[in-house]
């Protein structure tokens, strides 16, 4: 299927692997040779502050920013950052959120309220009725490498059926930034992640 331009937007915060994931979208969208434009915004991603990474691609695609409202789908690693970046979105987005909230030290400090995933979901069914929630974290944690997350989640992003790429592509993106020793974990994590997804959507 032809696709003239898809949206994406990947957010979180540092150490996460947001930026991996878009080059790693990236590559299957070149490999499926469609045009690919990406401009990322981390300020202090190694302190574990926020993260975004635009993605656009399809055949008809120019600039790399994506215009406010018309996202086709957020990705968001860390659950308030998808509330952050919610301006973004409109009422067909399609939100697959981590449910792990990761509440910055200053918030502590302060001793400022900060949201739950109740009043996260709450915020974003007022925006889209597409919200799906992962809980990404504990599908790698089990797999025994917590790094695997990220693969984890974009093979959610598959199953939920809304990323017009090819399973086989998207597949043989991951492994390309991975060492060979990293190949099997991350093939099963992103099959855990595709049947998580397919369950998430009703599939």
């Amino acid at each position: 299927m032809e696709i003239k331009s898809y949206n994406l937007l990947n957010v979180g915060v540092g150490g996460q692997g947001v930026i991996r994931a878009s080059q790693i979208l990236s590559y299957a969208a070149l490999l499926e040779n469609y045009k690919v434009r990406t401009a990322e915004i981390h300020g202090m991603a190694q302190r574990g502050g926020s993260v975004a990474s635009y993605l656009r691609f399809g055949t008809e695609v120019e600039g790399p920013l994506i215009p406010r409202g018309k996202t086709n789908t957020i990705l968001a690693f860390e659950a308030s950052e998808a509330v952050r970046i919610f301006n973004y979105a409109g009422p067909e987005t399609v939100f697959l959120i981590s449910e792990k909230i990761i509440i910055p030290p200053m918030i502590h400090q302060m001793g400022m309220d900060y949201p739950n995933i109740s009043e996260i979901s709450a915020f974003l069914k007022n925006i889209s009725k597409n919200i799906f929630f992962i809980d990404g974290i504990k599908i790698a944690t089990d797999l025994g490498n917590l790094r695997t997350m990220n693969v984890v989640m974009l093979g959610a992003l598959l199953g939920l059926n809304v990323l017009p790429l090819r399973k086989e592509t998207l597949e043989k993106a991951i492994l390309r930034y991975l060492p060979q020793k990293l190949h099997e974990v991350n093939s099963r994590a992103f099959a855990l992640g595709i049947e998580t997804g397919r369950k998430l959507g009703g599939n």
